[in-house]
């Protein structure tokens, strides 16, 4: 018996021809016009067994064809999200939400866009094809550097290949969007998003290491959820995963349920959605208790991987008179390839809330030594310090 696959809430847009043979309406209400499925309803001509993951319990779902067919649901992993209903602005709600985290999101927003001339900007409806093919390799590339500090394997570059097939149509079609932060013009942070009415879905993030220190993830959530608010979205999802982050973020949270489909009476149906449909709910229990982490642990430590994430080499700054630049070299920063990690050189603007424009770097070659120097502030650069 063949066999359809979907995850639901990241493929409903992709494949619509086979959630329609078995649903006839997926909305956020019960109102027709309300339904996420375009394409013509078809009776089911082959004997499947469908398998949908990944669809969260708030959706109003109508199957196609209830007779012919025995559904089997299974309870997964639980989602987070924001409920917007009832508040004026992103301010208004983290003021109601967690009021100290919402003076480090604003005083984090304020060290960033004071340290660097910052862009925000969000493709929607439109993206020409070039940007399109360099945010998403950009961002491509953040991923893989994030996963290899971590010393572990990324869930989304397994897929990439289909996201990035199909991504460039869903945003100018408005079914997506790309959310860019720019420092000038480079791209230093980003998030994919599915819009399914009035929700949006965050489904790929990331940030460039460089700027670590600078929350640029909060700073990320935080424009979203203005976006929200002026467009008059009901709910911003953030999705799976039982991370502090999003418990703090978000007001509600919710199921994400396994269905199953298949002619009835099918014996291989059946016996297909008890294995399957209780492999997932055992696999969410263990990820709710940390087992999962447990485990990769054990793995890293059995192939000989690094336990903590590399984070390459050790430093501090040390104060230091402006005068001692007089005698050293300067390297022109925005023109020459510079000799260390540029997130060394952020660490100096977010430690001093210099601009990026106003610093300059000096080296001294039989020293080996490095100084970095702002309007008001210059620091010694100490690589690999001693306690003492």
């Amino acid at each position: 018996m063949k066999k359809e696959s979907v995850s639901l809430f990241t493929d409903l847009y992709i494949k619509q021809g086979s959630i329609s043979q078995v649903y006839s309406h997926i909305g956020l209400s019960d109102r027709q016009d309300n339904n996420l499925i375009h394409h013509s309803n078809t009776p089911v001509k082959d004997k499947k067994i469908y398998s949908f993951s990944h669809v969260p319990d708030h959706l109003k779902i109508k199957v196609f064809d209830s007779e012919g067919m025995t559904e089997r649901m299974f309870p997964t992993v639980k989602g987070h999200a924001i409920r917007l209903e009832g508040y004026s602005s992103a301010d208004a709600y983290l003021r109601h939400q967690n009021k100290k985290q919402r003076e480090n999101i604003n005083r984090a927003r304020r060290r960033l866009e004071s340290c660097f001339d910052i862009q925000y900007k969000l493709f929607h409806h439109q993206i020409e094809e070039t940007d399109y093919e360099f945010l998403m390799e950009r961002l491509r590339s953040m991923i893989v550097q994030r996963f290899e500090q971590r010393g572990q394997k990324s869930s989304t570059l397994a897929i990439w290949d289909k996201v990035y097939a199909t991504s460039f149509d869903l945003i100018n079609q408005g079914k997506a969007s790309l959310f860019v932060v720019y420092d000038k013009d480079l791209p230093i942070a980003f998030s994919f998003n599915y819009i399914y009415d009035r929700l949006l879905f965050g489904y790929i993030s990331s940030y460039d290491l460089d700027y670590g220190k600078f929350s640029l993830g909060q700073i990320v959530i935080y424009k979203l959820l203005e976006w929200c608010m002026d467009n008059e979205f009901i709910q911003y999802d953030m999705g799976w995963g039982d991370l502090d982050y999003k418990k703090w973020w978000c007001n509600t949270s919710y199921r994400f349920n396994h269905h199953f489909y298949y002619p009835k009476y099918s014996i291989k149906g059946f016996l297909h959605a008890q294995f399957k449909g209780n492999r997932s709910r055992i696999l969410a229990f263990l990820i709710a208790k940390g087992v999962n982490t447990q485990v990769n642990k054990i793995k890293r430590k059995l192939k000989g991987q690094p336990m903590k994430p590399h984070l390459g080499p050790q430093y501090r700054f040390m104060d230091v008179d402006s005068s001692k630049t007089r005698a050293l070299d300067e390297i022109k920063m925005h023109h020459e390839q510079l000799p260390f990690s540029k997130k060394v050189i952020n660490d100096f603007l977010f430690a001093t809330q210099e601009h990026s424009d106003h610093v300059s770097l000096y080296y001294s070659a039989n020293k080996d030594h490095y100084i970095l120097k702002g309007q008001t502030k210059t620091k010694s650069i100490l690589f690999n310090p001693t306690n003492h």
